[in-house]
């Protein structure tokens, strides 16, 4: 897959039999009374005045990847200064004082110099990966062209380069890479044979630790995946929610994050599953990208999708359109949906990349100059 882009001028079960037994005889006795359930409370957004940044200009194109990381840091793809949109995408970084850092992978010894942008990335405390397409260099002239490889480009936050670590492909399709503590990199990918998910802890010189078990139902095999993806049916890609995976740090253990889909949330160490979330999506809406995951509450942006019917007059072709939906903020130890947070109309433009502390921090363009503009937020008391 390509990318999906937004362009603008100007987001324990431990069950005790001998109770089970009780409770099932005791139901003739008489019941009680169901739950009432406890509405969810919608708020929307009171945004302050745009401050401008130092990323963008005419033709700015921002990437619909984002991330923010644990001290609200936010990064993001930006392609800027090309009017004609022509040009790679660059991945930066953008702290809360508004300072920013460019992570651009410059000459990598033995390989060609074209480096794709990044495919995913992500973020930690201290060092950020970045997922790209790269082409080793031949041996000799005569030497048959090589095929792309895959990469995980580590840096640290101020956008060094430390490392390249060449990830494995032997029937393995990587599509997403996180880091833990250790050095060691978590790799999730697509098995190219039948499309079934597969995680690998690989070290930082590119060999195999271990392969990670998977829990009973695989994302891309089990009964209902592709209903559960809303992007399956127009996105020419087999690899379904492992295409649009990212991994976010989460303590000392990383969270798989399935991005336009109604799956779960996997929670890995590197000895494998330790957990798995099963956030309760109102209908008709799937995750999109996290804005925080805190201890007490997970935010996500949301969307809804369908095909467009055209117009009288118009071409007789549908277009699918992604609709944007309002904040979900779960709580993470029951999966329940706790409120629901909305922009304001006159800011429908304005791109939520982070919530930190109960600040949501959204992104606009300077409609004179295609300058990033940071917009915060707050619900109203």
């Amino acid at each position: 897959m390509t990318g999906w882009t937004r362009s603008w001028r100007g987001g324990a079960f431990l069950g005790l039999l001998c109770a089970w037994m009780f409770c099932a005889d005791a139901q003739d006795a008489g019941k009680s009374a169901p739950t009432e359930e406890i509405p969810v409370r919608s708020y929307t957004l009171e945004f302050g005045k745009p401050v401008k940044t130092g990323l963008g200009s005419g033709g700015a194109v921002m990437s619909a990847m984002h991330t923010c990381g644990e001290d609200g840091t936010v990064f993001l793809e930006v392609r800027d200064n090309q009017a004609d949109g022509i040009g790679p995408m660059t991945l930066h970084s953008l702290d809360r004082e508004g300072q920013t850092v460019r992570f651009v992978p410059g000459h990598v010894p033995g390989y060609a110099d074209e480096i794709s942008h990044p495919l995913r990335f992500f973020s930690g405390e201290t060092r950020v990966a970045a997922l790209v397409n790269a082409t080793p260099v031949k041996a000799s002239v005569s030497d048959p062209e090589p095929d792309p490889v895959k990469l995980a480009l580590i840096y640290d936050r101020k956008g060094a380069l430390q490392k390249a670590v060449r990830l494995p492909n032997d029937g393995l399709d990587v599509t997403a890479v996180g880091l833990y503590d250790s050095g060691n990199l978590l790799v999730v990918g697509a098995n190219t044979e039948d499309h079934s998910a597969r995680l690998l802890v690989v070290s930082e010189a590119g060999d195999t630790v271990r392969e990670l078990r998977l829990f009973d139902e695989d994302y891309n095999l089990r009964n209902g995946a592709k209903e559960d993806q809303m992007l399956s049916g127009i996105v020419n890609n087999r690899s379904g929610a492992l295409q649009m995976m990212q991994v976010v740090a989460h303590g000392h253990d990383l969270l798989l994050i399935p991005v336009y889909t109604r799956q779960p949330i996997l929670e890995v160490n590197e000895q494998g599953v330790v957990h798995v979330y099963r956030l309760k999506i109102p209908d008709g809406f799937f995750l999109a990208e996290p804005l925080s995951l805190g201890k007490q509450s997970w935010s996500f942006e949301s969307s809804g999708g369908g095909f467009k019917e055209p117009k009288q007059g118009e071409t007789a072709t549908k277009m699918f359109v992604i609709n944007p939906g309002p904040v979900l903020v779960f709580s993470p130890f029951d999966d329940s949906l706790l409120r629901e947070v909305s922009k304001p109309l006159d800011s429908s433009k304005a791109v939520l990349v982070c919530e930190q502390d109960g600040e949501y921090t959204a992104l606009t363009t300077d409609r004179a100059d295609g300058t990033l503009e940071v917009m915060k937020a707050s619900i109203p008391h």
